[in-house]
């Protein structure tokens, strides 16, 4: 009994130093451990053992946060600002505003604003390799159709289909597009030629809710729910947002919010009601600074507090 009670309390006392966690000085830099620097982190993807990665924006890298906090770099750095594919150790990037794992595969997927491109990154025992698999480096436009022609106008967002497709947020065109089997098609966007069609001004982000995608527009303030080949809608709420840059759900109907535009997280519930997350004595919620990304990981709601360096979370 006294082993289980003391098993149990070392547990608790782990738990709570991992709830409390905040990861980053809050100095801009670039360092693993021992202190961890950070760089404007800017978006989430879950990842395999149960850890997750996140892009470090102005370091040019995706790293990995493990179940104990640690944080190790994968690829890139803030010498690898370019293109270029190949080995990740010769590998160059920029602008990465977008990461997704797919866990079936054990690929990394990146999308990027400023090479307008979609990659993919595989791991071959321990060594990554990176692909352009969609868009035309360092050439921004719209064009659909063969995806190694395509043309993307600033990727902000990627996620991985069930059916294995790739879905991205293209910015630039106001667009949903989907790449899949080696073509670019668009499901929904703001030009004529998208079959379903939505006044978009500046679609930030995006994320899954059940089947329906869940969109955050910072230009026009706004949230929507994507039907994928049925219909849009935006969402009526009761409180005013500023500027929603970061969108997560709890695959329940509850969605969160980082509003870039008021320093804040909120919770919305039924579409409809807006509510603020309040910070507690584990966090610093009420001192963030351009919070950029949520997202919801083992029961934990994790914020990218891009200005202040840091990544913050909070139990649910």
């Amino acid at each position: 009994m006294t082993l289980r009670i003391t098993s149990f309390i070392i547990f608790a006392l782990i738990s709570i130093q991992l709830f409390s966690q905040t990861i980053g000085t809050g100095e801009a830099g670039f360092n693993d451990n021992n202190p961890t620097k950070l760089d404007k982190p800017i978006r989430f993807s879950p990842y395999k053992n149960n850890s997750f990665l996140f892009v470090d924006f102005n370091n040019y890298a995706i790293r990995k946060v493990d179940h104990k906090g640690k944080v190790t770099t994968l690829f890139g750095g803030p010498d690898k600002k370019g293109f270029k594919d190949g080995k990740t150790n010769d590998a160059f990037f920029d602008g990465i505003h977008g990461v997704a794992y797919d866990k079936k595969n054990d690929i990394i997927y990146t999308a990027s604003a400023s090479n307008n491109i979609v990659r993919r990154i595989t791991n071959n025992n321990g060594e990554f390799s990176v692909e352009t698999i969609a868009g035309t480096p360092q050439q921004k436009g719209f064009n659909d159709g063969n995806a190694k022609k395509a043309k993307f106008n600033s990727l902000h967002q990627i996620l991985i289909n069930k059916d294995g497709s790739i879905l991205v947020l293209d910015i630039g065109n106001a667009k949903i597009r989907k790449i899949y089997n080696g073509k670019v098609s668009s499901m929904v966007g703001k030009d004529s030629i998208s079959p379903i069609k939505v006044d978009w001004k500046y679609p930030i982000d995006m994320a899954f809710d059940g089947s329906d995608i869940v969109i955050c527009d910072a230009g026009n303030a706004s949230i929507y729910r994507f039907t994928p080949g049925k219909k849009i809608k935006k969402l009526q709420l009761d409180k005013e947002i500023k500027m929603p840059h970061g969108i997560t759900s709890d695959n329940n109907g509850t969605l969160y919010i980082a509003d870039m535009g008021a320093n804040t997280i909120y919770k919305i519930v039924n579409d409809h009601a807006v509510t603020k997350i309040k910070a507690t004595s584990l966090n610093d919620f009420d001192n963030l600074n351009k919070p950029a990304a949520v997202m919801i990981f083992n029961n934990i709601l994790w914020v990218a507090d891009l200005y202040n360096h840091q990544i913050k979370q909070q139990k649910l």
